[in-house]
């Protein structure tokens, strides 16, 4: 376990129009950084990684420097400039670029050519990013979400005391990129590494359940430790929202339906999925398909009706989103404008959150 922290603080004139001015700190966890197209991400994570060398700064991991310039009157050269290569950062790509001519049990053993223990830190990759079953594959073979699974192995397998995920589950389907971020919430809990990913999908900051950044013309405009006020502040909206949260299976139902039990929270009643009792899941639930009521329920088909209180209202234009807690955590309810007026939702209101098991996901299963 590291337990390293990242400090940085970078400029660089990208293009014309854009000059990058950023300054960062990150100890071991996680991180989302979002922003528009063109706010200067990928260029601050190349930065970091030394694929790309900044006008003037530092660059911090741990106890090593890892690039120093002062700023103007500036030397010709930089006083520190780690090479990428001896670095320790593990960089994850948009695209894969896993070896087409080699199975994934090659591409994973790649890296650790010539490194103690390798065999063994293979082994606890390949079941930390759950690609054992693929390992005589050929990456053609393998969908999105699989090669990115790989992809990540391949990164962790040199043991990395930094993690950059450059916007690397975007072209996959919501499903698959939703279990790919509980896989990569678990990867950074065994590692205890930092972890920076970057997204487009701002809302994606919930279920990562991280720090989160956001840019904006080359400079941070805000970020902190509570995912859903950051995301207020910069003028996200919240729509499509998954909640995602972590729970042990407490029992299967006969009517083939299987109880799980929150961290923090109720049991939900979600869809049955042969997980043997206490093993832990992840399960996601989006948004739009919450129903609030207020009063007493009776008569619904849904099979979880769960007591909760709302904490804020965030209005949108003719649609809002409600933040509810139950226990310790909090939901996040897409509902329309008119419905905030006629249920009387305001801070402190007692309301019912109805979720049908169908909705409930599961995205991800550890022993």
């Amino acid at each position: 376990m590291s337990g390293d922290v990242l400090e940085a603080r970078v400029e660089r004139q990208v293009h014309r129009g854009l000059r990058l001015d950023v300054e960062l700190a990150l100890g071991a966890e996680r991180a989302l950084l979002f922003g528009a197209s063109g706010a200067g991400k990928t260029t601050l994570l190349r930065l970091l990684a030394g694929l790309l060398r900044p006008d003037a700064g530092f660059i911090r991991l741990g106890d090593r420097v890892l690039f120093d310039r002062p700023g103007r009157p500036r030397p010709a050269r930089p006083r520190v400039d780690v090479p990428l290569r001896a670095r320790g950062i593990g960089f994850i790509f948009q695209d894969d670029l896993l070896f087409t001519h080699l199975d994934v049990y090659a591409n994973i053993r790649y890296g650790l050519r010539g490194r103690e223990r390798a065999a063994a830190r293979f082994d606890e990759v390949v079941g930390l990013c759950g690609v054992g079953h693929l390992l005589g594959r050929r990456p053609a073979t393998l969908s999105g979400g699989e090669r990115q699974r790989v992809g990540l192995a391949r990164a962790l397998a040199t043991r990395p005391r930094l993690l950059l995920c450059d916007e690397s589950f975007s072209a996959l389907d919501p499903s698959a990129r939703y279990d790919l971020i509980a896989r990569l919430r678990h990867v950074q809990e065994a590692e205890a590494i930092p972890v920076l990913y970057v997204s487009h999908f701002a809302r994606e900051a919930i279920p990562f359940g991280a720090r989160v950044f956001a840019m904006h013309d080359g400079r941070m405009i805000v970020h902190g430790t509570r995912p859903l006020d950051v995301l207020s502040r910069s003028g996200e909206g919240l729509a499509g929202v998954l909640n995602v949260f972590e729970g042990v299976v407490e029992g299967h139902d006969d009517h083939g339906s299987t109880r799980l039990r929150l961290d923090g929270g109720p049991t939900l009643v979600v869809p049955y999925n042969g997980q043997a009792v206490g093993a832990r899941l992840t399960v996601g639930v989006g948004a739009d398909d919450i129903v609030l009521a207020r009063g007493p329920v009776a008569g619904v088909s849904a099979r979880n009706v769960l007591a909760a209180r709302v904490e804020r209202v965030v209005a949108r234009g003719a649609e809002a989103e409600v933040l509810a807690t139950t226990g310790a955590l909090t939901w996040v309810v897409g509902v329309t404008a008119p419905a905030v007026a006629a249920l009387g939702l305001a801070e402190g209101a007692e309301v019912a959150l109805i979720v049908k098991a169908r909705s409930c996901h599961i995205l991800d299963a550890r022993p």
